[in-house]
């Protein structure tokens, strides 16, 4: 009987956290396939396998739920940027890669998920409160291997960070372009264009006076 206790609390905490994955995986899952608007509540418990009471223990919310399904996810895609960080270190990476890869995220699963739920939160304050935290950690990932490229010019953080704003916001401009342009080529050319101007940035600030200039400081 003692070994049989002893063993309970945590077969009953792997239980919960088995329960609370299928959850959030289910609520990825149909954020891709069905937007968020067509995922309810008992679309994901079906996807999930679980009751509907299970899902009302974890997450009271549909909020909550897209919160913490946003969470995870964004979270892996942190741990697969700090695994790049240690190519950047050993020169295995260079910034043209970085940028190729930051593509890959904003025109796939990633990039469409994000779509949905940042569409909605516009208009759900609840939602928009539970994901800001989530997407500062994301953001925070980004910024601590983006200024990697840069060290050893005469740019400050502030414009590293401008420059970091600059590629995200035009990734997220190609990334909602590709729902109702399917040209990989028009994007390939955009993407290369910008990849030059960069590379461009990063070479003249060995002449801190064009750096100046450059960003009007």
């Amino acid at each position: 009987m003692g070994h049989v206790s002893a063993k309970s609390p945590r077969t009953q905490e792997m239980r919960s956290a088995e329960t609370r994955r299928k959850l959030v995986d289910a609520t990825l899952d149909a954020l891709m396939d069905l937007g968020y608007q067509n995922t309810s509540t008992l679309e994901i418990v079906r996807r999930a396998g679980v009751s509907r009471g299970a899902l009302v223990h974890h997450f009271p919310s549909k909020a909550d739920l897209v919160a913490a399904a946003a969470e995870q996810m964004l979270e892996r895609a942190t741990d697969e940027i700090r695994e790049l960080a240690a190519n950047v270190r050993s020169a295995g990476m260079t910034l043209d890669d970085f940028v190729d890869h930051l593509w890959g995220m904003f025109s796939g699963r990633l990039f469409y998920i994000t779509l949905e739920y940042v569409t909605r939160a516009r208009t759900d304050p609840d939602l928009r409160e539970k994901l800001s935290p989530v997407v500062v950690k994301f953001h925070r990932a980004l910024d601590a291997i983006w200024r990697r490229f840069f060290r050893g010019t005469r740019l400050t953080g502030a414009q590293v960070d401008q420059i970091l704003n600059l590629t995200l916001c035009l990734l997220r401009g190609m990334g909602v372009q590709t729902v109702l342009r399917d040209d990989p080529r028009y994007y390939d050319e955009l993407l290369s264009t910008w990849k030059a101007l960069l590379s461009q940035v990063v070479e003249v600030q060995s002449d801190s006076a064009r750096a100046v200039r450059l960003f009007g400081g």
